[in-house]
């Protein structure tokens, strides 16, 4: 009789997924990597735990997800869903949602937002993404280097600092660009300074579109103090989320600066503009007394006065210097000039 290991769909999802990221165990602190083979025995006991990072867009993970009888139906459904809108579902013993990251290897162009679903519990975390994400990526590097957590909310407080530093990364790297574009702007304004700063305030509206909502989340669960949570956790959650805060009022103050900024250049065009305008009135006054003199003796009448006098060229030439020299000095008087 086939047993149910022996089946084809448990052969075949025996076999490595292309969208297994790791895996850990976590006994006494300490992480031990996993193969596939030992994710689906399941063998992690109390007081261990685990960590699985695996790629939505797998079938053999998707298929495993599905048929997952530690995992309820509607949490399955809503970790390989495509929805990307950072929000947090409580449970009885566990906690699922959905977190805003940054994307990795993104240029200046294009979208950096990333969506990373996770649930955890007392036994495991279990984060799921479609793209490279920056903070998973940190907190593996992480396990791996040796850092030492309790539990699986020391684990997702570790995930939420990796989180808060891949955005902090990002807002110092705006923040340099903006210290170069204020430098420019109070030595010599150049002309790309003003996209460059529209581009680098879009961004930053972008991360607070993503830090605020998640600040507003976590300090939900935080209140919440989950039963299964030791306390010791929460305040390695609470750490966690002043360093979300942190980051948040820091990005407040450099989207001031580059608005600050902003405002500066425009005022330096708007002085500039002012000045041609200034200039150009100027010239236009300087030429008309000029001009009003050609204008009479260009005209074409009888009786115009010396058509037939060799001296009467140079003695409009005096006339127009002359009523030259006096409208600068009316302008002087003014001080318009």
């Amino acid at each position: 009789m086939q047993t149910a290991t022996d089946s084809p769909q448990a052969l075949h999802l025996l076999y490595e997924p292309a969208g297994f990221i790791c895996a850990f165990r976590f006994d006494e602190g300490r992480a031990t990597p996993l193969k596939w083979r030992e994710v689906l025995a399941d063998k992690v006991a109390a007081p261990g735990f685990s960590w699985l990072h695996v790629k939505t867009a797998d079938v053999k993970v998707r298929q495993w997800l599905e048929h997952n009888d530690d995992i309820a139906e509607h949490i399955s459904e809503f970790l390989l869903s495509n929805d990307t809108h950072p929000c947090l579902h409580t449970t009885t013993n566990g906690v699922y949602g959905t977190l805003a990251d940054i994307k990795m290897e993104i240029g200046d162009t294009g979208t950096e937002k990333g969506a990373l679903h996770f649930f955890l519990d007392g036994n495991r975390l279990l984060t799921l993404r479609t793209q490279p994400l920056c903070s998973t990526n940190m907190l593996r590097q992480k396990v791996l280097d040796g850092v030492h957590v309790a539990n699986t909310m020391e684990l997702f407080a570790e995930l939420l600092r990796c989180l808060a530093d891949g955005f902090d990364a990002r807002v110092a790297t705006l923040n340099d660009k903006v210290d170069d574009i204020e430098e420019s702007v109070l030595s010599d304004r150049r002309a790309e300074d003003r996209a460059g700063l529209s581009a680098i305030r879009r961004q930053l509206a972008e991360l607070r579109r993503h830090i605020t909502p998640e600040r507003r989340l976590l300090s939900q669960l935080n209140r919440l103090r989950p039963a299964w949570v030791p306390a010791a956790a929460l305040e390695e959650l609470n750490h966690a989320l002043d360093e979300l805060n942190e980051l948040h009022m820091t990005l407040e103050a450099l989207y001031e600066r580059a608005k600050l900024v902003q405002e500066e250049i425009a005022s330096q065009m708007s002085e500039q503009m002012n000045r041609n305008l200034m200039a150009l009135s100027i010239l236009t006054a300087l030429l008309m007394p000029a001009t009003l003199v050609s204008g009479i003796f260009g005209m074409n009448v009888a009786g115009l006065p010396g058509l037939h006098d060799e001296a009467s060229f140079t003695m409009v030439i005096w006339v127009m210097l002359g009523l030259g020299v006096a409208t600068v000095a009316f302008l002087k008087w003014l001080k318009i000039w």
